[in-house]
């Protein structure tokens, strides 16, 4: 029983490590991605948040005319 139960704790301590290499590894990618392309994920992120400010914008616009036309009737319907 005692050799089984070494076995299994070898058998779990390897697949541990084997876990924590590929842990790292995947890691390391990431990092080098990451760091290579801020520049480019920061003037994408600026120009996203440009078009998303723009259309906020438009759809406020329109929500204003719509107000105005709406506020027109209103008074249209009073008198």
């Amino acid at each position: 029983m005692g050799g089984e139960r070494k076995r299994i704790l070898v058998g779990l301590a390897v697949a541990m490590i084997l876990g924590i290499a590929v842990y790292f590894r995947l890691w390391t990618i990431d990092y080098a991605i990451s760091s290579d392309d801020t520049e480019l994920i920061r003037r994408q992120f600026d120009l996203a948040n440009r078009e998303a400010m723009d259309e906020s914008a438009e759809w406020r616009m329109k929500y204003d005319e719509e107000v105005e036309r709406s506020a027109k009737c209103d008074k249209q319907l009073i008198e």
